[in-house]
């Protein structure tokens, strides 16, 4: 009797002496941690989080996907619930998504009833967007950064931390263009003689990715069993994986699909050149290169302090030019880390202002090469 009596004690002191696990919780844009049902609502969370591992949790609550993503990295955050360009990037640091809301959101152009014109080269358009580091604004990013538009193409872009200010400004002459989420621009555009003039793809409002090495698979198991019957969120969540978020950093962050003056390549044209032994140039820092690289490639690494954008400025970075071929008539591929890895565009850009005639641009980069199953030298 008096060892089943003890048997509880000794569980609750278990529990009690595990180390804490950290829960990181990003904002939406819509939420402060002033609001009363805020906080409420994330600290049933982390009690149901906290239960279903039996571990205690810490939580942390973060305005900047930014901020979160970077703990990621240095390994000082283990779950982390948030917008989807967060997931997404958190993925290279060992962080399995588990759940995905089954809410889907969109994001949309919408013009005024007195701008004619679209989502252009040189439209001069004037666009007001969400937050910059919001999922909005991260998408109106990806989308404006995919057709090779640069701020050159507009007359301002203008971003701003109160979502509903875009909108307001289309209304009162102030933009022609603005985002929204394609609810409410939906609403909006009909509401007010508007027109829906670019909507992205979907993709989830919120998601919960785990770090794999301090939350093992039985206990992410067990903790997406016991989230799924949740209410604390006011969100229905449902399995994920890094599939489902395979797109969405490319979207939110993705390089233009052309490159004036360069020839951008296929998977099986960089096979084909490789084979060929026309010079690799793998522009990502020497870390990445020592971990794995293209056979025969050669590190000449991107020092990238410019905008991820197409009208970057090129003095903000360092490129070792004069590493390339002296004769700049000579063929040469440059690849980084896939669509969503600038330095490749950035360094085949200046190759090209550089003079070199035969520049061609693995945009799929690494990831596309290893996905296909092709080789790779990989540190020992």
């Amino acid at each position: 009797m008096f060892r089943f009596a003890v048997l509880p004690l000794l569980l609750a002191a278990t529990y009690i002496q595990a180390a804490p696990l950290t829960l990181g919780v990003v904002l939406d844009q819509n939420e402060t941690v002033t609001n009363a049902e805020t906080t409420r609502r994330y600290r049933a969370f982390e009690n149901e989080v906290e239960q279903a591992l039996g571990q205690p949790v810490l939580m942390r609550y973060y305005i900047r996907g930014f901020a979160a993503i970077k703990d990621a990295k240095n390994g000082s955050v283990d779950l982390v619930f948030g917008p989807p360009q967060v997931i997404a990037n958190i993925s290279k640091f060992k962080f399995e998504p588990i759940l995905k809301s089954s809410a889907m959101t969109a994001a949309s152009f919408v013009a005024g009833p007195a701008y004619k014109g679209g989502l252009t080269a040189k439209s001069k358009a004037r666009l007001g967007v969400p937050d910059y580091e919001s999922l909005m604004g991260g998408m109106a990013r990806g989308e404006i950064n995919s057709r090779g538009l640069s701020k050159g193409d507009f007359s301002e872009i203008k971003f701003h931390r109160m979502p509903e200010a875009p909108l307001y400004g289309v209304k009162i002459g102030r933009y022609d263009l603005a985002v929204a989420s394609a609810e409410e621009a939906k609403t909006w555009a009909a509401a007010n003689g508007g027109r829906i003039v670019f909507t992205s793809s979907s993709i989830p409002l919120r998601a919960l990715s785990v770090q794999t090495e301090t939350i093992p698979a039985i206990a992410q198991q067990k903790l997406a069993a016991s989230l799924k019957n949740s209410s604390s969120l006011n969100l229905t969540l449902v399995d994920a994986s890094k599939a489902d978020f395979k797109g969405v950093a490319s979207m939110l962050n993705t390089t233009p699909t052309s490159l004036p003056g360069a020839k951008v390549i296929t998977l099986a044209e960089a096979k084909l050149l490789s084979a060929k032994g026309v010079a690799i140039y793998d522009v990502r820092v020497p870390e990445e290169f020592d971990t794995a690289h293209m056979p025969g490639a050669i590190s000449v690494p991107y020092k990238e302090s410019s905008a991820k954008e197409v009208g970057f400025d090129p003095a903000d970075d360092q490129f070792a030019l004069n590493k390339l071929p002296r004769d700049k008539n000579t063929p040469f591929m440059m690849y980084c880390d896939g669509t969503i890895c600038w330095k490749s565009y950035k360094s085949a850009l200046m190759a090209v202002e550089g003079g070199w005639k035969n520049v061609y641009w693995f945009r799929g980069g690494l990831p596309e090469w290893k996905e296909a199953g092709l080789p790779v030298v990989a540190k020992k």
